[in-house]
C-alpha cells in the first residue's frame, strides 16, 4: 500500500511540472518521410524499462532514423507515445512523442512490438510494477519475473508505412477517447531520450540517403548506446525512398557543410598546372574547391567538437543511468537483507516464546509432582494416628494379663495342696 500511494505521488508530481518545461516544435517537411525500415528487437536491459519504437526523423534537408531502444520512464505509471508524421496544408508535420498515463493517438503508425497502431499491447502497470507480454517483447537471457502471455491479434495492414494521411498514407482518425487523452497533462521526452536524438543526427550513416531507408543502427537497448554488440542494424528497407531521397548528391553533406566525418581528398595530377615563366618552373598551382575555404574548415571543426561533445553527454548520461541501476539494486539488495534480518528476529523471537511456554509446561509439571508426593506423604500419618491408639491399648491388656497370670498360679497349688 505505501508503495503504491508513493507511486501515485511521484505520478502527480510529473504531471503537474509547468509546461514551459517541454517546448513542442513541429516540424514542416514538403516530402513524405521513407518506409518504417525492418528490425528486431533488442532485448530488454532491466526490468521497469518500456519499449520506444524507432522512426524517421527531419534535419537539415534529410530524414535521418532514430533507433528502436528500450528506456526508463520517467515515473512509475506512465507509458510512451510514440511520434508519428502527418499530411497537414501540402506538407508533412511531425507530432511529437510523450509520457503519460495513457497511450494516446500516434497517427494509426504500426511501429511493432506492441505498438500496432492503437494503443500499447507490450505490459502495463500494476501496483508500481510493469508487467511484460512475452508474445511481443524479447527478454533474451535475462530472467523477468513480471510477465504474461497474451496474443495480439493484428488487423492493422503491415506496409512499413509511416505517416498519417496525404498521398499512400495510413487512414486513421483519432477516437474520442484518445482526443481526451491528447488534452492532458503530459511529460516531454527525457534528457536521455534528446541525447539518443542528438546522436542520431550525428551520425552520417542513420540518413536516408546514405543508407537508402536500411539504418546500420536500427536499434539500441538503451538509449544513446550506438556500438557494442547491442546495436541491431535493419534487415531490410521497409520500401522505396522518395525521389528526393533518391537523389543522392554526394559533392555534399546533408547538413549543408563539409561532412567532418571524411578527410579531405588530395589533389590529382589533373589538378596540377605546371606553367614555365622565362624559362623557369613555376609552382604547381591547385584547383582548391570553394567549399574546402578557411571558414568552411573551421564550420567543420566546430561540428566535429558538437558531435564529440555530444557523444560524450551521451555516455556521461549513460553511466549515470548505469550508477542509478546498480545504487537502485544495492538498495534493493539492502531491503531484501533488512527484510531476512526482521523474519530471522521474528524467528529468534517466536523459539523464545516457544522456550518459554516449554519451561512454564515444566514448572507446571514439577508443580504437580511435588503436590502429589505431598499428598502421598500425608496419607501415611493420618492412617498412623489412627492405628497407635489400637496398639497402645493392644498393648495395655497384653501387659495386664502377663501381670495378672503370676498371682492365680500360687493359688492353685495351694489348693492342691
Amino acid at each position: 500500500m505505501a508503495s503504491s500511494f508513493f507511486a501515485r505521488a511521484a505520478l502527480l508530481i510529473c504531471l503537474t511540472l509547468p509546461a514551459a518545461s517541454w517546448a513542442r516544435v513541429d516540424v514542416f517537411v514538403s516530402f513524405a518521410p521513407p518506409p518504417l525500415p525492418i528490425y528486431v528487437q533488442p532485448p530488454l536491459p532491466y526490468e521497469g524499462y518500456i519499449w520506444s519504437p524507432g522512426y524517421w526523423a527531419y534535419e537539415d534537408g534529410d530524414y535521418y532514423w532514430v533507433p528502436g531502444t528500450w528506456v526508463r520512464p520517467p515515473a512509475i505509471g506512465l507509458f510512451w507515445t510514440p511520434g508519428y508524421w502527418a499530411w497537414s496544408n501540402g506538407g508533412y508535420i511531425f507530432h511529437r512523442g510523450y509520457w503519460g498515463p495513457r497511450v494516446g493517438f500516434y497517427g494509426g503508425v504500426n511501429y511493432g512490438y506492441g505498438y500496432n497502431g492503437y494503443g500499447y499491447q507490450g505490459g502495463y502497470w500494476n501496483r508500481g510494477a510493469f508487467y511484460y507480454n512475452k508474445s511481443i517483447n524479447n527478454f533474451g537471457n535475462r530472467h523477468v519475473t513480471r510477465v504474461y502471455n497474451k496474443t495480439v491479434v493484428n488487423n492493422t495492414t503491415v506496409n512499413n508505412i509511416s505517416y498519417n494521411g496525404g498521398n499512400g498514407g495510413v487512414n486513421a482518425r483519432p477516437s474520442s477517447r484518445e482526443q481526451n487523452y491528447a488534452r492532458e497533462k503530459h511529460i516531454a521526452p527525457t534528457s536521455v531520450q534528446r541525447q539518443h536524438v542528438q546522436a542520431a543526427i550525428g551520425n552520417r550513416e542513420q540518413r536516408a540517403s546514405v543508407n537508402q531507408g536500411r539504418p546500420p543502427i536500427a536499434a539500441t537497448d538503451r538509449p544513446g548506446q550506438f556500438k557494442g554488440s547491442a546495436v541491431v542494424p535493419a534487415r531490410a528497407a521497409g520500401g522505396p525512398l522518395p525521389d528526393r531521397l533518391r537523389q543522392n548528391d554526394d559533392r555534399r553533406s546533408y547538413d549543408g557543410r563539409l561532412d567532418s566525418a571524411q578527410p579531405l581528398s588530395r589533389p590529382s595530377t589533373s589538378q596540377i598546372n605546371p606553367q614555365r615563366d622565362n624559362g623557369q618552373q613555376a609552382r604547381p598551382q591547385f584547383d582548391r574547391p570553394q567549399d574546402q575555404s578557411r571558414p568552411q574548415q573551421q564550420r567543420d571543426e566546430q561540428v566535429r567538437q558538437q558531435r564529440d561533445q555530444s557523444q560524450r553527454e551521451v555516455q556521461r548520461s549513460q553511466q549515470q543511468r548505469e550508477q542509478q541501476v546498480q545504487r537502485e539494486q544495492q538498495m534493493q539488495q539492502r531491503e531484501q537483507q533488512g527484510q531476512q534480518q526482521r523474519m530471522q528476529q521474528v524467528q529468534r523471537e517466536q523459539q523464545v516464546q516457544q522456550q518459554r511456554a516449554q519451561q512454564a509446561e515444566r514448572s507446571q509439571k514439577m508443580q504437580q509432582q511435588r503436590e502429589q508426593q505431598q499428598a502421598r506423604q500425608a496419607q501415611p500419618r493420618q492412617e498412623s494416628q489412627h492405628v497407635e491408639p489400637r496398639q497402645r491399648e493392644q498393648r495395655r491388656s497384653q501387659a495386664y494379663e502377663q501381670d495378672k497370670a503370676p498371682q492365680n498360679e500360687p493359688r492353685r497349688e495351694r489348693g492342691r495342696d
